[in-house]
Protein backbone atom coordinates (compact mmCIF):
# COMPACT_ATOMS: atom_id res chain seq x y z
CA UNK A 1 0.00 0.00 0.00
CA UNK A 2 1.44 3.61 -1.20
CA UNK A 3 2.01 5.86 1.65
CA UNK A 4 -0.56 7.80 1.28
CA UNK A 5 -2.90 5.02 2.06
CA UNK A 6 -1.34 4.12 5.07
CA UNK A 7 -2.01 7.99 6.05
CA UNK A 8 -5.42 7.75 5.56
CA UNK A 9 -5.83 4.54 7.36
CA UNK A 10 -3.99 6.33 10.45
CA UNK A 11 -5.85 9.40 10.52
CA UNK A 12 -9.47 6.73 10.34
CA UNK A 13 -8.04 5.29 13.56
CA UNK A 14 -7.70 8.92 14.90
CA UNK A 15 -4.24 10.29 14.00
CA UNK A 16 -3.84 14.07 12.71
CA UNK A 17 -2.49 14.44 9.26
CA UNK A 18 0.74 15.50 10.75
CA UNK A 19 0.95 12.74 13.66
CA UNK A 20 0.46 10.25 10.54
CA UNK A 21 3.35 11.25 8.44
CA UNK A 22 5.79 11.76 11.74
CA UNK A 23 4.69 8.45 12.85
CA UNK A 24 5.42 7.29 9.53
CA UNK A 25 8.49 8.47 9.28
CA UNK A 26 9.87 7.57 12.37
CA UNK A 27 8.91 3.66 11.23
CA UNK A 28 11.45 4.25 7.94
CA UNK A 29 14.31 6.64 10.05
CA UNK A 30 14.66 6.33 13.76
CA UNK A 31 15.96 7.44 16.68
CA UNK A 32 15.46 11.12 15.02
CA UNK A 33 15.15 14.09 16.64
CA UNK A 34 12.70 16.64 16.62
CA UNK A 35 14.30 18.20 13.85
CA UNK A 36 15.59 15.54 11.89
CA UNK A 37 11.70 13.92 12.40
CA UNK A 38 9.94 17.57 10.85
CA UNK A 39 12.66 17.56 7.60
CA UNK A 40 12.23 13.67 7.35
CA UNK A 41 8.21 13.75 7.26
CA UNK A 42 7.68 17.09 6.04
CA UNK A 43 5.28 18.89 9.38
CA UNK A 44 6.79 22.15 9.93
CA UNK A 45 8.63 23.02 12.10
CA UNK A 46 6.21 25.22 14.25
CA UNK A 47 4.07 22.16 14.97
CA UNK A 48 6.54 18.84 15.23
CA UNK A 49 6.75 19.63 18.93
CA UNK A 50 3.03 19.10 19.93
CA UNK A 51 3.19 16.87 17.34
CA UNK A 52 6.05 14.48 19.07
CA UNK A 53 3.57 15.24 22.43
CA UNK A 54 0.52 13.89 21.45
CA UNK A 55 1.98 11.08 20.08
CA UNK A 56 3.95 10.32 23.04
CA UNK A 57 0.20 10.75 24.84
CA UNK A 58 -0.86 8.11 22.89
CA UNK A 59 2.14 5.82 23.31
CA UNK A 60 3.10 5.95 19.61
CA UNK A 61 6.17 7.05 20.30
CA UNK A 62 8.90 7.04 22.71
CA UNK A 63 11.96 9.12 24.15
CA UNK A 64 15.58 8.36 24.35
CA UNK A 65 17.23 9.57 27.03
CA UNK A 66 19.60 11.50 24.80
CA UNK A 67 21.36 14.89 24.27
CA UNK A 68 20.29 15.75 21.70
CA UNK A 69 16.67 14.38 22.63
CA UNK A 70 16.22 11.51 20.15
CA UNK A 71 12.40 9.13 19.67
CA UNK A 72 11.77 5.96 18.13
CA UNK A 73 7.72 4.60 17.48
CA UNK A 74 6.48 1.82 18.92
CA UNK A 75 6.36 -1.31 16.50
CA UNK A 76 3.29 -0.91 14.15
CA UNK A 77 2.07 -4.26 15.48
CA UNK A 78 2.16 -2.94 19.17
CA UNK A 79 1.13 -0.14 17.97
CA UNK A 80 -2.23 -1.76 16.84
CA UNK A 81 -2.63 -3.65 19.78
CA UNK A 82 -2.52 -0.91 21.78
CA UNK A 83 -4.77 1.23 19.91
CA UNK A 84 -7.36 -1.74 20.25
CA UNK A 85 -7.34 -1.91 23.96
CA UNK A 86 -7.37 2.09 24.36
CA UNK A 87 -10.57 1.77 21.91
CA UNK A 88 -11.98 -1.11 23.90
CA UNK A 89 -11.85 0.30 27.24
CA UNK A 90 -13.25 3.77 25.59
CA UNK A 91 -16.50 1.52 24.04
CA UNK A 92 -16.90 -0.37 27.35
CA UNK A 93 -16.95 2.76 29.43
CA UNK A 94 -19.19 4.53 27.35
CA UNK A 95 -21.70 1.46 27.51
CA UNK A 96 -21.95 1.45 31.00
CA UNK A 97 -22.51 5.34 31.05
CA UNK A 98 -25.67 4.52 28.56
CA UNK A 99 -27.03 2.02 30.13
CA UNK A 100 -29.28 4.06 32.33
CA UNK A 101 -31.00 5.62 28.69
CA UNK A 102 -33.52 3.63 26.88
CA UNK A 103 -31.67 3.15 23.54
CA UNK A 104 -34.16 0.31 22.10
CA UNK A 105 -35.67 1.54 19.00
CA UNK A 106 -39.55 1.65 19.24
CA UNK A 107 -41.33 -1.14 17.88
CA UNK A 108 -43.47 -1.11 14.52
CA UNK A 109 -41.13 2.07 13.64
CA UNK A 110 -39.42 2.96 9.82
CA UNK A 111 -35.68 3.77 10.36
CA UNK A 112 -33.69 4.59 7.51
CA UNK A 113 -29.92 3.31 7.22
CA UNK A 114 -27.54 5.95 5.43
CA UNK A 115 -24.57 4.18 3.15
CA UNK A 116 -23.75 1.39 1.76
CA UNK A 117 -21.35 0.12 4.65
CA UNK A 118 -23.99 0.81 7.57
CA UNK A 119 -26.31 -1.37 5.31
CA UNK A 120 -24.07 -4.00 4.89
CA UNK A 121 -23.17 -3.82 9.03
CA UNK A 122 -27.12 -4.22 9.75
CA UNK A 123 -27.34 -7.35 7.45
CA UNK A 124 -24.78 -8.91 9.03
CA UNK A 125 -25.88 -8.12 12.59
CA UNK A 126 -29.23 -9.49 11.70
CA UNK A 127 -27.80 -12.27 10.18
CA UNK A 128 -25.75 -13.34 13.71
CA UNK A 129 -28.88 -12.75 15.45
CA UNK A 130 -31.56 -14.73 13.25
CA UNK A 131 -32.63 -17.96 15.53
CA UNK A 132 -35.10 -19.55 13.10
CA UNK A 133 -34.55 -18.19 9.21
CA UNK A 134 -33.24 -16.15 7.43
CA UNK A 135 -34.78 -15.01 3.57
CA UNK A 136 -32.49 -13.07 1.45
CA UNK A 137 -33.40 -11.95 -2.50
CA UNK A 138 -29.63 -9.88 -3.04
CA UNK A 139 -27.59 -9.33 -5.96
CA UNK A 140 -23.89 -11.57 -6.64
CA UNK A 141 -21.83 -8.81 -5.08
CA UNK A 142 -23.77 -8.30 -1.90
CA UNK A 143 -23.92 -12.11 -1.71
CA UNK A 144 -20.29 -12.24 -1.83
CA UNK A 145 -19.93 -10.18 1.02
CA UNK A 146 -22.11 -12.04 2.98
CA UNK A 147 -21.55 -15.47 1.80
CA UNK A 148 -19.28 -15.92 5.75
CA UNK A 149 -22.28 -15.20 7.46
CA UNK A 150 -24.77 -16.71 5.50
CA UNK A 151 -22.93 -20.03 5.94
CA UNK A 152 -22.40 -19.88 9.25
CA UNK A 153 -25.86 -19.07 10.24
CA UNK A 154 -26.94 -22.76 7.87
CA UNK A 155 -24.39 -24.12 10.37
CA UNK A 156 -26.32 -23.13 13.06
CA UNK A 157 -29.19 -24.57 11.62
CA UNK A 158 -30.95 -21.61 10.25
CA UNK A 159 -33.70 -21.99 7.50
CA UNK A 160 -31.97 -19.98 4.72
CA UNK A 161 -33.74 -19.09 1.85
CA UNK A 162 -32.09 -17.50 -0.85
CA UNK A 163 -33.69 -15.90 -4.21
CA UNK A 164 -31.28 -13.52 -6.75
CA UNK A 165 -31.36 -12.46 -10.41
CA UNK A 166 -27.99 -13.55 -10.82
CA UNK A 167 -24.89 -15.89 -10.73
CA UNK A 168 -24.52 -16.12 -6.54
CA UNK A 169 -21.69 -18.27 -4.68
CA UNK A 170 -24.45 -20.01 -2.32
CA UNK A 171 -26.10 -23.06 -3.39
CA UNK A 172 -28.75 -25.09 -1.85
CA UNK A 173 -32.07 -26.94 -2.27
CA UNK A 174 -33.22 -23.63 -1.10
CA UNK A 175 -31.49 -21.22 -3.54
CA UNK A 176 -32.82 -19.88 -6.69
CA UNK A 177 -31.60 -18.01 -9.20
CA UNK A 178 -31.72 -17.13 -12.95
CA UNK A 179 -28.00 -16.32 -13.10
CA UNK A 180 -27.99 -13.40 -15.68
CA UNK A 181 -24.67 -11.53 -15.25
CA UNK A 182 -24.95 -8.24 -13.22
CA UNK A 183 -23.69 -6.37 -15.88
CA UNK A 184 -26.74 -7.17 -17.84
CA UNK A 185 -28.92 -6.30 -15.26
CA UNK A 186 -27.52 -3.22 -14.10
CA UNK A 187 -28.63 -1.96 -17.77
CA UNK A 188 -32.21 -2.40 -16.00
CA UNK A 189 -32.16 -2.10 -12.68
CA UNK A 190 -30.65 -0.68 -9.72
CA UNK A 191 -28.99 -3.31 -7.00
CA UNK A 192 -31.52 -4.32 -4.44
CA UNK A 193 -31.61 -6.20 -1.09
CA UNK A 194 -34.48 -7.74 0.72
CA UNK A 195 -33.77 -9.80 4.19
CA UNK A 196 -35.85 -11.11 6.58
CA UNK A 197 -35.21 -12.83 9.78
CA UNK A 198 -37.18 -14.96 11.85
CA UNK A 199 -40.50 -13.43 9.76
CA UNK A 200 -40.26 -10.52 12.13
CA UNK A 201 -37.45 -8.17 11.05
CA UNK A 202 -36.41 -6.09 7.51
CA UNK A 203 -33.64 -4.26 6.06
CA UNK A 204 -34.38 -3.20 2.02
CA UNK A 205 -33.53 -0.57 -0.60
CA UNK A 206 -30.69 0.13 -2.82
CA UNK A 207 -27.66 -1.82 -2.38
CA UNK A 208 -25.42 1.17 -3.99
CA UNK A 209 -21.80 1.69 -3.09
CA UNK A 210 -21.40 4.48 -5.03
CA UNK A 211 -23.75 6.81 -3.68
CA UNK A 212 -25.41 7.45 -0.44
CA UNK A 213 -28.77 6.21 -0.60
CA UNK A 214 -30.95 5.20 2.11
CA UNK A 215 -32.39 1.99 3.12
CA UNK A 216 -35.28 1.09 5.65
CA UNK A 217 -35.59 -1.57 8.29
CA UNK A 218 -38.30 -2.11 10.24
CA UNK A 219 -39.85 -4.95 12.73
CA UNK A 220 -43.48 -3.30 11.16
CA UNK A 221 -45.03 -6.71 11.04
CA UNK A 222 -47.69 -5.71 8.50
CA UNK A 223 -44.31 -4.45 6.10
CA UNK A 224 -41.56 -7.52 6.98
CA UNK A 225 -45.28 -9.77 5.65
CA UNK A 226 -45.42 -7.16 2.36
CA UNK A 227 -41.67 -8.02 1.77
CA UNK A 228 -42.14 -11.68 2.23
CA UNK A 229 -44.69 -12.05 0.02
CA UNK A 230 -42.81 -9.97 -2.45
CA UNK A 231 -39.85 -13.04 -2.12
CA UNK A 232 -42.66 -15.76 -2.33
CA UNK A 233 -44.00 -13.88 -5.42
CA UNK A 234 -40.38 -14.21 -6.83
CA UNK A 235 -39.63 -17.40 -5.91
CA UNK A 236 -43.03 -18.97 -7.48
CA UNK A 237 -42.72 -17.25 -10.80
CA UNK A 238 -39.56 -19.14 -10.54
CA UNK A 239 -40.77 -22.50 -10.33
CA UNK A 240 -43.20 -21.52 -12.65
CA UNK A 241 -40.83 -20.85 -15.31
CA UNK A 242 -38.47 -23.22 -14.50
CA UNK A 243 -40.50 -25.90 -14.06
CA UNK A 244 -39.44 -26.63 -10.76
CA UNK A 245 -41.16 -27.58 -7.44
CA UNK A 246 -41.19 -24.92 -5.03
CA UNK A 247 -44.09 -25.51 -2.92
CA UNK A 248 -42.38 -26.73 0.19
CA UNK A 249 -40.41 -23.13 0.41
CA UNK A 250 -42.99 -21.43 -0.54
CA UNK A 251 -45.14 -22.64 2.46
CA UNK A 252 -42.40 -22.52 4.60
CA UNK A 253 -42.52 -18.56 3.94
CA UNK A 254 -45.95 -17.77 4.89
CA UNK A 255 -46.93 -15.39 7.25
CA UNK A 256 -50.36 -15.53 8.97
CA UNK A 257 -53.27 -15.47 6.66
CA UNK A 258 -51.56 -17.60 4.09
CA UNK A 259 -51.89 -21.04 5.60
CA UNK A 260 -53.86 -22.14 3.54
CA UNK A 261 -52.87 -21.06 -0.06
CA UNK A 262 -51.94 -24.27 -1.20
CA UNK A 263 -55.08 -25.59 -0.71
CA UNK A 264 -57.08 -22.57 -2.01
CA UNK A 265 -54.57 -23.10 -5.31
CA UNK A 266 -54.81 -26.70 -5.21
CA UNK A 267 -58.80 -26.25 -5.50
CA UNK A 268 -58.46 -23.62 -7.35
CA UNK A 269 -56.80 -26.10 -10.49
CA UNK A 270 -59.18 -28.49 -9.62
CA UNK A 271 -62.13 -26.17 -10.60
CA UNK A 272 -60.25 -25.31 -13.88
CA UNK A 273 -59.58 -29.29 -14.70
CA UNK A 274 -63.32 -30.12 -13.92
CA UNK A 275 -64.62 -26.64 -16.35
CA UNK A 276 -62.35 -28.03 -18.86
CA UNK A 277 -63.93 -31.46 -18.62
CA UNK A 278 -67.78 -30.34 -18.81
CA UNK A 279 -66.48 -27.76 -22.39
CA UNK A 280 -65.35 -30.95 -23.70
Amino acid sequence: MKEAGIELKLKELGFTAYEAKAYLALLKCSPATRYELGKNSGVPRSAIYDVIRKLEKTGAVNALYSKPEKYVPLPAEQLMDLLQRQYMERLNDARESLRSFNTEPEPGHLWNIVGYENLIHKAREMIGKASESIFVSLWEREAKILLPDLLAARERGIDLIVFSFTPIPVEGDKVFTYNIPEKELKTIWDRKIILVIDKNELVMGEADDKYTKKTAWTDNKAIVDIATNHMILDITLFGFRKHQDVGDTVISMETSGFQNLEVMLDTHDEDQLQLLKSNV
